[in-house]
Formats: structure tokens, sequence, C-alpha cells
């Protein structure tokens, strides 16, 4: 990747699908390197993907492992232009969990001008809007996945990633605070997380129902959400948390 920028020229910078790679948003390797550079230089170099675009601004560029690379928000308004929904759906959750998803920053590239996907960007994003512009705390894709389904199904925001309480005290287990995925304090529900990577094992599975009673014991209702359950039927994961929000 470096070696493709430095073969641009000054002023090029690693963007589109590179740039998604080194910055962590998408598991994919590009078969050429992507470069946006200035006027037409290197748009002859083997093994580059010249990019005919609007110049990133200075605020628009940042540098990893000392590649100049365009910023999360660049990208990911580059990228809606190249990919399909749900693949650019995946790297907006990625962003979350990475903690480099800034709504407003992405409505600042898109009022530059013009840009293809923007229509779909925007509405991908519409779930990660928050009045005071914070980003939710979330550990896993699965997380990221789960909370704007339920958002986008008209139910209340969660707190995400938080030690719930009982009478001012952390709730815990074997002396440590329990940290729960996602919680409605008010409902005194928990909703946890199950990817296969940290909850598949017999180990974790025990520590996984030890976790359950002691947060039902506090006087909470705890209900699990699985990958497959999520992508198989979407639909009946929110019914069933919109009905133990409801008390039902």
């Amino acid at each position: 990747m470096l070696a493709a920028v430095l073969a641009c020229g000054d002023g090029a910078v690693l963007s589109h699908g590179s740039g998604a790679e080194l910055i962590g948003l998408w598991d994919r390797r590009p078969v050429s390197i992507d470069v946006i550079v200035p006027r037409r230089a290197g748009r002859k170099i083997p093994g580059v993907r010249w990019h005919n675009v609007q110049r990133p601004g200075e605020w628009e560029i940042e540098h990893r492992q000392g590649i100049p690379c365009t910023t999360p928000s660049r990208t990911l308004v580059d990228m809606a232009g190249r990919v399909g929904t749900s693949s650019l759906r995946r790297m907006v959750e990625q962003a979350a969990v990475l903690r480099v998803l800034d709504v407003r920053e992405i409505d600042r590239v898109l009022a530059r001008g013009r840009r293809r996907g923007a229509p779909r960007l925007r509405a991908i994003l519409e779930p990660w809007r928050t009045e005071d512009r914070r980003l939710p705390r979330l550990r896993s894709p699965l997380e990221a996945r789960l909370l704007p389904v339920l958002l986008e199904a008209g139910l209340p925001r969660p707190r995400s990633n938080v030690v719930p309480r009982i009478d001012g005290r952390p709730i815990e287990l074997d002396g440590k605070p329990v940290e729960v995925d996602l919680i409605w304090e008010d409902h005194l529900l928990v909703v946890e997380t199950d990817g296969e990577r940290t909850h598949g094992t017999a180990a974790a599975f025990r520590r996984d129902r030890r976790r359950d009673q002691v947060l039902m014991v506090a006087g909470y209702r705890v209900s699990r959400v699985a990958w497959h359950q999520l992508e198989e039927e979407p639909e009946a994961v929110v019914m069933l948390i919109r009905r133990m929000l409801e008390g039902v």
C-alpha cells in the first residue's frame, strides 16, 4: 500500500477498498491498490487502481502505519458508491465497533457535493444518529448489527456495555462487575448477544448461564440473541424484545 502511494507521487492518498482494509472496516483485499491521485499521476502503474473523484480535503486525510489514507468517514462515503447495501451496512457497523463512526463528519463529507450511494448511506446511518451525537459503546459486530435493527423497528434506545446496579451497587459475579451488552434499566431488561467466537464453547455456556442467574436474582429479565436468529428471523427477534419491553 505504501509503495503504491509513493509511486503515484506527492499528494497521493490510499482510498476506497484499500483504505477500508487498512482501517479495518473491510475484511477483503482488493486485487489492485486503490489510490486517489492528483491530476492523472499513477494512472498507468500496474497494480494501482486510479480514482478520478473529488480530492480529499486536509481534514479527510490521516496517516495509518505511515501511509496517507482517507479517514473512516471519507472512506465510507467513497465505498457507498462501490459496494452493495449489505456490505456498506457491515462497514458502518464495523466502524461503530472500532469507535471511528462519526455521523456528523460523514454528513460534512457528503455536503461537499453529489456522491454515488449517498441516499443509501444516509439511510443506513439513520439509526446511529443520537441527540447528544455520542456513539454507543459496542464491542462486537453482532451488537452493532442488532442495535440498528431494534432502533429501526421503533424500540427505545438501550444503553450498551454498562454495569447494571441494584440499590446503587454494581451487580457482580465472582467479585467482578457484570457488564451487559444492551440494557433497558427502566424495564429491567437485559439483552445479551451470543457471537460464535466468544460464546461457542462449553465454558462460555456455563459462564453465560451464571451471569443470567445473577442478573435474574437482581430482578432483571434476560434474553439472548444469536447470529443465526438475527440473520434468519430478525422480525421474530424484534417482536420478542418488544413484548418483553411491554411486559407481555
